[in-house]
């Protein structure tokens, strides 16, 4: 069945449930009657992301539903083989209307489904590089994959990538692994070499937002890794700077994080290197970015600075997002809410509040996941001014978004943060504490570990 039929159904039971006519609708969209009518008989699919976010924020329904997630890029079918595989689902995904009613819980059957695969036969397989990576992969019916075909995937991709900033964790990972199956089974070895290019770069940028949602949002730093292997190789084969620098970031990130704050500052740097070697611009100013919060995690007040400005220098200037690579956005706000956030790990905590507030008075509202760690950052800051009130308040706020979007690392800031304020025991201590508590039960019921 053709999706937008799919689509189109599902938006006007929605509207039929709100109780809304097709030229109310329009109206609330900014369309004519004519247009919803037509996207409700399937006659016109959603031009872009951002109506379906319009259209479901009307309607009340979550994207990835409007959006038929659930349907419209299943995983291999059960007759492939099961090796050599890749990491991520082997089941249908989880938000399916069949797989919603089974008795095991959407959360249990997302962590169970993303087991750690063979890469190494699998880069074999897409790429080329062995002679008998024909047997490696079961090869599908069809071959030649047409420029136009090529040039949609892309399109989605890039959806998907922005779509970072504000869907749910349990709802786009699965999608994320969907697409890395799809181009599987395109086989890009067998395409010319600048569709298969093309299918490739596409398939690194899906295995780097996979990591990013497992890494930061749905805690499976071993899988993770492993889509961060997988993108890095392809990055290398097609000799993708934007590629490469991006995965370098990430790694840079979970280097870090997991306690080598050192190595994660010779990750970040490695990306800045890279980047300059051919990258987009914002991609150059993303890895200043990164680079400076690591500079700052390691005390490192001059790097910090240098690498923020040099970001904000790149942002200033022309930009070729025709060849940006990365997850979500990024920009002068978002530049602020980094320097924000650097200047609290510095301790510097008067400066990081002026950061942190002029930033969240400029993100866009549906930049959720920016928001979420701007406001814990700035209940840090308020935290270490002794703005007990306001760092609770702050506290509640990214709360509030880590429900939205399942960011697992904010979570785990403001359980620290708590602790660090629970002995004022006060009224506002309290409560961000319930508030915790309640946003864990809802994550573990929603395919976030917790």
């Amino acid at each position: 069945m053709e999706i937008e039929k799919i689509i189109g159904r599902r938006i006007e039971k929605g509207r039929r449930r709100k109780g809304l006519l097709q030229h109310e609708l329009g109206a609330a969209v900014g369309r004519s009657e004519s247009w919803v009518s037509q996207v409700e008989r399937g006659v016109t699919a959603l031009d872009s992301l951002s109506m379906a976010e319009r259209i479901a924020g009307t309607l009340g329904l979550p994207v990835h539903h409007v959006l038929a997630f659930d349907v419209r890029y299943q995983t291999t079918p059960a007759t492939a083989p099961a090796r050599p595989s890749v990491p991520g689902p082997r089941t249908t995904h989880p938000l399916s209307s069949k797989q919603s009613s089974d008795a095991e819980d959407s959360g249990t059957m997302l962590r169970r489904s993303f087991t750690l695969g063979s890469l190494a036969g699998l880069t074999a397989a897409i790429a080329g590089l062995s002679p008998d990576a024909r047997a490696q992969v079961s090869r599908p019916s069809g071959g030649i994959v047409d420029r136009a075909t090529v040039r949609e995937l892309r399109s989605i991709g890039a959806s998907y990538r922005r779509s970072y900033k504000s869907f749910p964790a349990s709802s786009l990972a699965p999608v994320a692994h969907g697409q890395v199956q799809l181009v599987i089974s395109l086989r890009p070895k067998d395409q010319s070499a600048h569709l298969r290019n093309s299918l490739l770069a596409h398939m690194a940028e899906m295995a780097a937002l996979a990591s990013a949602l497992l890494s930061l949002d749905l805690g499976d730093p071993g899988q993770a890794d492993a889509y961060m292997d997988l993108g890095y190789q392809i990055a290398k084969e097609i000799d993708s700077q934007e590629l490469a620098a991006l995965i370098l970031a990430g790694r840079a990130f979970r280097t870090t994080y997991s306690g080598d704050p050192v190595g994660g500052l010779d990750y970040a740097l490695a990306a800045v290197d890279t980047a300059e070697r051919g990258a987009s611009v914002r991609m150059r100013a993303w890895t200043n970015a990164v680079a400076s919060e690591m500079h700052a995690c390691t005390g490192e007040h001059h790097g910090f600075r240098t690498c923020l400005e040099q970001a904000r220098v790149l942002l200033s200037g022309e930009m070729d997002d025709d060849r940006w690579g990365g997850i979500g956005d990024f920009d002068l706000s978002k530049a602020d809410a980094y320097e924000g956030s650097n200047l609290v790990r510095l301790g510097r905590h008067a400066e990081a509040l002026r950061s942190l507030d002029k930033a969240l008075g400029q993100l866009s509202p549906e930049m959720l996941r920016h928001r979420c760690t701007a406001y814990i950052s700035r209940a840090e800051a308020h935290a270490g001014a002794q703005n007990i009130e306001a760092a609770c308040d702050d506290g509640h706020a990214a709360l509030t978004l880590v429900a939205q979007v399942q960011h697992r690392e904010t979570l785990r800031r403001v359980a620290a943060l708590h602790r660090s304020l629970r002995a004022h025991k006060t009224v506002g201590t309290r409560s961000l504490g319930e508030h915790l508590i309640d946003t864990r039960t809802l994550l573990k019921t929603s395919g976030s570990t917790v």
